[in-house]
Protein backbone atom coordinates (compact mmCIF):
# COMPACT_ATOMS: atom_id res chain seq x y z
CA UNK A 1 0.00 0.00 0.00
CA UNK A 2 1.60 3.80 -0.90
CA UNK A 3 0.88 6.48 1.77
CA UNK A 4 0.83 9.74 -0.27
CA UNK A 5 0.81 13.61 1.36
CA UNK A 6 2.26 16.92 0.37
CA UNK A 7 5.55 18.26 0.71
CA UNK A 8 5.82 22.22 0.75
CA UNK A 9 8.28 23.17 -1.72
CA UNK A 10 9.82 25.02 1.49
CA UNK A 11 10.15 21.51 2.97
CA UNK A 12 13.63 20.89 4.52
CA UNK A 13 15.36 17.07 5.68
CA UNK A 14 17.57 17.58 8.90
CA UNK A 15 19.65 14.96 10.24
CA UNK A 16 19.04 13.79 14.11
CA UNK A 17 21.72 12.23 15.98
CA UNK A 18 20.13 9.26 17.42
CA UNK A 19 21.87 6.29 16.54
CA UNK A 20 21.02 2.83 15.86
CA UNK A 21 22.03 0.29 18.38
CA UNK A 22 20.70 -3.20 18.01
CA UNK A 23 20.67 -5.71 20.52
CA UNK A 24 23.19 -8.64 20.50
CA UNK A 25 20.89 -10.93 18.55
CA UNK A 26 19.84 -8.73 16.07
CA UNK A 27 22.95 -7.16 15.44
CA UNK A 28 24.33 -11.41 14.31
CA UNK A 29 21.30 -11.44 12.22
CA UNK A 30 22.13 -8.53 10.83
CA UNK A 31 25.76 -9.51 9.55
CA UNK A 32 24.34 -13.28 8.54
CA UNK A 33 22.18 -11.37 6.22
CA UNK A 34 24.72 -9.13 4.75
CA UNK A 35 27.20 -11.86 4.27
CA UNK A 36 24.44 -14.29 2.86
CA UNK A 37 23.53 -10.94 0.08
CA UNK A 38 27.02 -10.71 -0.69
CA UNK A 39 27.60 -14.33 -1.47
CA UNK A 40 24.63 -14.57 -3.48
CA UNK A 41 25.20 -11.57 -5.64
CA UNK A 42 28.98 -13.09 -6.24
CA UNK A 43 30.43 -9.23 -5.46
CA UNK A 44 31.31 -7.05 -2.32
CA UNK A 45 28.35 -4.51 -1.41
CA UNK A 46 29.44 -1.24 -0.36
CA UNK A 47 28.26 -0.30 3.29
CA UNK A 48 27.46 3.46 3.04
CA UNK A 49 25.43 5.13 4.47
CA UNK A 50 21.63 6.20 4.09
CA UNK A 51 19.35 8.23 5.72
CA UNK A 52 16.13 6.75 7.99
CA UNK A 53 13.08 8.60 8.62
CA UNK A 54 11.90 9.08 11.75
CA UNK A 55 9.63 11.94 11.48
CA UNK A 56 7.62 13.24 8.10
CA UNK A 57 5.01 15.67 7.31
CA UNK A 58 5.04 18.28 4.71
CA UNK A 59 7.63 20.85 6.24
CA UNK A 60 9.74 18.41 7.13
CA UNK A 61 11.54 15.33 7.22
CA UNK A 62 13.68 14.16 10.15
CA UNK A 63 16.03 11.18 9.82
CA UNK A 64 19.15 9.65 11.42
CA UNK A 65 21.66 8.29 8.85
CA UNK A 66 21.95 4.00 9.01
CA UNK A 67 24.07 1.72 7.53
CA UNK A 68 22.94 0.41 4.15
CA UNK A 69 23.60 -3.64 5.59
CA UNK A 70 20.46 -2.28 8.09
CA UNK A 71 18.72 -2.08 4.94
CA UNK A 72 19.68 -5.07 2.87
CA UNK A 73 18.78 -6.92 6.10
CA UNK A 74 15.34 -5.97 6.53
CA UNK A 75 14.70 -6.38 2.92
CA UNK A 76 15.62 -9.78 3.48
CA UNK A 77 13.91 -10.64 6.67
CA UNK A 78 10.83 -7.82 6.92
CA UNK A 79 10.24 -8.87 10.84
CA UNK A 80 13.06 -6.68 11.30
CA UNK A 81 11.58 -3.36 10.62
CA UNK A 82 10.05 -3.96 14.46
CA UNK A 83 13.44 -3.95 15.63
CA UNK A 84 15.48 -1.43 12.71
CA UNK A 85 12.82 0.72 11.41
CA UNK A 86 14.14 1.98 8.31
CA UNK A 87 12.44 3.74 6.52
CA UNK A 88 14.60 4.87 3.37
CA UNK A 89 14.27 8.36 1.69
CA UNK A 90 14.78 8.71 -2.04
CA UNK A 91 13.81 11.21 -4.39
CA UNK A 92 11.74 10.78 -7.63
CA UNK A 93 12.03 13.46 -10.27
CA UNK A 94 8.77 14.38 -12.54
CA UNK A 95 11.00 16.18 -15.50
CA UNK A 96 8.64 18.43 -17.74
CA UNK A 97 9.65 20.29 -21.07
CA UNK A 98 7.36 21.31 -23.33
CA UNK A 99 6.27 18.19 -25.32
CA UNK A 100 5.57 16.99 -21.68
CA UNK A 101 6.70 14.46 -19.10
CA UNK A 102 10.04 12.07 -19.14
CA UNK A 103 9.71 8.25 -18.54
CA UNK A 104 12.63 6.11 -18.76
CA UNK A 105 12.30 2.26 -19.40
CA UNK A 106 14.73 1.01 -16.19
CA UNK A 107 17.57 -1.12 -17.73
CA UNK A 108 16.96 -5.28 -17.19
CA UNK A 109 20.35 -5.26 -15.61
CA UNK A 110 19.39 -3.38 -12.84
CA UNK A 111 18.44 -5.01 -9.34
CA UNK A 112 15.00 -3.19 -8.52
CA UNK A 113 12.01 -2.53 -11.17
CA UNK A 114 14.11 -3.97 -14.26
CA UNK A 115 12.35 -3.51 -17.40
CA UNK A 116 9.41 -1.03 -15.99
CA UNK A 117 8.80 2.71 -17.03
CA UNK A 118 9.21 5.30 -14.20
CA UNK A 119 9.29 9.17 -13.66
CA UNK A 120 13.07 10.29 -14.23
CA UNK A 121 15.75 10.84 -12.69
CA UNK A 122 15.41 8.77 -9.30
CA UNK A 123 17.94 7.99 -6.67
CA UNK A 124 18.92 7.73 -3.32
CA UNK A 125 20.45 10.75 -1.07
CA UNK A 126 24.12 10.97 -0.90
CA UNK A 127 24.76 11.35 3.27
CA UNK A 128 27.86 10.85 3.38
CA UNK A 129 28.81 13.43 4.39
CA UNK A 130 25.84 14.54 6.89
CA UNK A 131 25.93 15.57 10.20
CA UNK A 132 23.84 15.68 13.07
CA UNK A 133 21.60 18.93 13.44
CA UNK A 134 22.13 19.57 9.86
CA UNK A 135 20.36 18.95 6.76
CA UNK A 136 20.66 17.52 3.10
CA UNK A 137 20.14 19.34 0.22
CA UNK A 138 17.66 16.80 -1.55
CA UNK A 139 16.69 19.46 -4.21
CA UNK A 140 20.91 18.96 -5.32
CA UNK A 141 20.52 15.62 -5.26
CA UNK A 142 17.84 15.70 -7.76
CA UNK A 143 20.23 17.46 -10.05
CA UNK A 144 23.04 15.08 -9.74
CA UNK A 145 20.53 12.17 -10.60
CA UNK A 146 19.21 14.43 -13.93
CA UNK A 147 23.17 15.18 -14.73
CA UNK A 148 24.27 11.37 -13.60
CA UNK A 149 20.90 9.53 -15.80
CA UNK A 150 19.29 11.49 -17.82
CA UNK A 151 22.97 13.35 -19.62
CA UNK A 152 21.05 16.48 -18.91
CA UNK A 153 23.58 19.54 -16.75
CA UNK A 154 21.67 21.48 -13.45
CA UNK A 155 21.80 24.41 -15.86
CA UNK A 156 19.14 23.17 -17.85
CA UNK A 157 16.52 23.40 -15.01
CA UNK A 158 14.47 26.28 -14.88
CA UNK A 159 12.47 25.46 -11.80
CA UNK A 160 13.16 22.66 -9.02
CA UNK A 161 10.60 22.02 -6.85
CA UNK A 162 9.14 19.23 -3.98
CA UNK A 163 5.21 19.03 -4.40
CA UNK A 164 4.74 15.14 -3.03
CA UNK A 165 6.03 12.34 -1.19
CA UNK A 166 4.90 8.68 -1.44
CA UNK A 167 5.51 6.36 1.30
CA UNK A 168 5.43 2.26 0.51
CA UNK A 169 4.42 0.56 3.72
CA UNK A 170 5.74 -2.94 2.41
CA UNK A 171 9.18 -1.59 1.55
CA UNK A 172 9.08 1.78 3.99
CA UNK A 173 10.66 3.45 1.06
CA UNK A 174 9.98 7.56 1.16
CA UNK A 175 9.95 8.70 -2.69
CA UNK A 176 10.05 12.81 -2.32
CA UNK A 177 8.77 13.78 -5.58
CA UNK A 178 10.47 16.72 -7.24
CA UNK A 179 9.10 18.51 -10.24
CA UNK A 180 11.59 19.34 -12.57
CA UNK A 181 11.00 22.04 -15.21
CA UNK A 182 13.80 22.09 -18.62
CA UNK A 183 13.50 23.80 -21.98
CA UNK A 184 14.75 21.61 -24.22
CA UNK A 185 13.25 19.81 -26.87
CA UNK A 186 13.11 16.14 -26.81
CA UNK A 187 15.80 15.55 -29.38
CA UNK A 188 17.69 17.36 -27.35
CA UNK A 189 17.06 15.13 -24.28
CA UNK A 190 17.21 11.89 -26.03
CA UNK A 191 21.10 13.17 -27.04
CA UNK A 192 22.49 13.91 -24.12
CA UNK A 193 21.02 10.70 -22.42
CA UNK A 194 22.98 8.60 -25.35
CA UNK A 195 25.78 10.66 -24.74
CA UNK A 196 26.31 11.84 -21.47
CA UNK A 197 24.03 9.25 -18.88
CA UNK A 198 24.66 6.46 -17.27
CA UNK A 199 23.13 2.71 -17.77
CA UNK A 200 20.17 2.84 -15.52
CA UNK A 201 17.39 3.09 -18.18
CA UNK A 202 17.57 1.94 -21.21
CA UNK A 203 15.02 3.80 -23.43
CA UNK A 204 13.16 7.08 -22.55
CA UNK A 205 9.76 8.93 -23.72
CA UNK A 206 7.57 12.15 -23.45
CA UNK A 207 4.15 12.16 -22.81
CA UNK A 208 2.08 14.95 -23.30
CA UNK A 209 0.61 15.78 -19.99
CA UNK A 210 -3.09 15.69 -21.74
CA UNK A 211 -1.94 12.01 -22.74
CA UNK A 212 -0.72 11.30 -18.99
CA UNK A 213 -3.75 9.17 -17.44
CA UNK A 214 -4.49 7.08 -20.42
CA UNK A 215 -0.58 6.49 -20.78
CA UNK A 216 -0.55 5.31 -17.11
CA UNK A 217 -4.07 3.08 -18.04
CA UNK A 218 -2.28 1.51 -20.79
CA UNK A 219 0.77 0.47 -19.10
CA UNK A 220 -0.04 0.24 -15.50
CA UNK A 221 1.25 -3.06 -14.82
CA UNK A 222 4.87 -2.31 -16.86
CA UNK A 223 4.80 1.54 -14.93
CA UNK A 224 6.65 1.79 -11.50
CA UNK A 225 3.54 2.38 -8.34
CA UNK A 226 5.52 4.88 -7.16
CA UNK A 227 5.25 6.94 -10.45
CA UNK A 228 1.68 6.25 -10.65
CA UNK A 229 0.98 7.45 -7.26
CA UNK A 230 3.43 10.41 -8.01
CA UNK A 231 1.45 11.45 -11.39
CA UNK A 232 -2.18 10.82 -10.05
CA UNK A 233 -1.35 13.05 -7.52
CA UNK A 234 1.14 15.87 -8.60
CA UNK A 235 -1.82 18.34 -9.95
CA UNK A 236 -3.64 18.10 -6.39
CA UNK A 237 -1.27 17.46 -3.86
Amino acid sequence: MLNVMRFKPSARIKVSGAALNPSGGVEAEIERLWNAEQSRRGKALFNGKILSAMEVDPDWIVGSIVEYRHLIAQRTNPELFHELNVRPVAVSGLLECAAGVLFGRRAKSVTEAAGLWELCPSGGLDVSEAVAGGDVDYRAQILVELREEIGVSADAASKVAPFGIVEDSVTHVIDIGIAISISMSPKEITTAHRNFATKEYEELTIVPRKDLMAFIAKNRECITEVSTALIENAWTI
